[in-house]
């Protein structure tokens, strides 16, 4: 199964398995938005895909309880802007939105990954002005703001702005990624389906006596290296990880990183004899739902012979298997250029 296949279907995993756990009250929410925006160019060489504005339409459907982490799925459908480049972009992900703010109906963050599809990709004898994005299926992400108001029962405006991004992870080169800025115009009613005896939460109390957890990731993944040859080659990840609980939901991590990646040996510019092994330190920030776990990571290198940035970023999910058991998704990059969406295991030593 390809890659990005697997991405989204780790992502609808998590929210059904996370589904099982009932509030008492489930409500079905659908939603029908309109989007406006326009790509955004992280470097000044892309500038001249700006062609015009970008327009779309997307239908969700949720489960949600007030003021409480929601889940739900998203279809959609966006012009880019660049018709002759780009093309029509579509997306189908998965999402989570949780409160920002304790008050009813305060802003929310929504979260999203899943597929995206591009029309008009890199190709070297048709399409040679598209260089950011070398494949048609790729892993679509998506953050954005948004308010709720109350327009009468069961029926409300969305409001929102956000970026969506479509990438491969360097799995198929070229891949220097999309990003559409868009607000957000949306409907939504919603429906109290059944009710539910609540079952018990999943505990992500380690025990509030206990401040720090101790934790190793194992992690891997596939890149494409930027050359003729294209070839794909492993990326291996060891990372030992501690947590200080502020609370149960809310955690600051730091910790120490060992990379082997191998395919920094056979990129054009890089010498013979560098080493593959990276390492960094990092810090970031955990926060819980139930079994679900959201992660960002900004890290320095101590040993890296291979890049000119210093700083590397890694942004994932995380779903709970045991008290001590954890699989990922995660995305490493440095700043806009991604390096590689890992799949990882997470252990729990203390």
């Amino acid at each position: 199964m390809p890659l990005h296949r697997n991405i989204t279907l780790f992502y609808f995993l998590v929210i059904l398995c996370n589904y099982s756990f009932a509030q008492k009250e489930k409500t079905i929410a659908f939603t029908i938005s309109s989007r406006y925006g326009q790509f955004i160019p992280h470097k000044p060489a892309l500038n001249y895909l700006i062609q015009g504005k970008s327009t779309g339409l997307a239908f969700s459907i949720e489960k949600r309880k007030k003021d409480s982490i929601r889940y739900g799925l998203t279809a959609s459908i966006l012009n880019s802007g660049n018709p002759e480049v780009l093309g029509l972009v579509y997306g189908l992900n998965g999402f989570t939105s949780f409160p920002l703010t304790k008050k009813e109906n305060g802003m929310r963050l929504r979260i999203g990954i899943g597929l995206g599809y591009v029309e008009k990709i890199f190709d070297p004898n048709t399409n040679n002005r598209n260089i950011v994005i070398g494949s048609h299926v790729n892993t679509k992400i998506v953050f954005r703001a948004e308010k709720e108001f109350l327009l009468r029962r069961n029926n409300y405006l969305n409001l929102g702005v956000g970026v969506c991004h479509f990438s491969n992870g360097a799995y198929q080169t070229p891949n220097l990624g999309i990003n559409f800025l868009l607000l957000n115009l949306g409907y939504s009613w919603d429906k109290t389906v059944a009710l539910k005896k609540e079952k018990k939460s999943f505990s992500m109390n380690y025990g509030l006596d206990r401040k720090w957890i101790y934790s190793v990731i194992l992690s891997g993944g596939i890149r494409e290296n930027p050359s003729p040859l294209r070839e794909k080659y492993p990326i291996v990840n060891l990372c030992n990880r501690i947590n200080y609980m502020q609370s149960t939901k809310n955690h600051f991590i730091g910790g120490i990183d060992f990379t082997y990646n191998p395919g920094i040996l056979h990129r054009s510019h890089i010498p013979l004899e560098v080493s593959p092994v990276q390492s960094g330190i990092f810090i970031g920030n955990e926060r819980n739902f139930d079994r679900i776990t959201f992660a960002v990571d900004m890290g320095v290198y101590l040993f890296n012979q291979n890049r000119k940035s210093l700083i590397y970023h890694r942004c994932g999910i995380h779903y709970q298997l045991s008290n001590k058991i954890k699989i990922l998704l995660q995305l490493k990059s440095h700043w806009a250029v991604a390096e590689a969406f890992e799949f990882g295991i997470k252990y729990r030593i203390k």
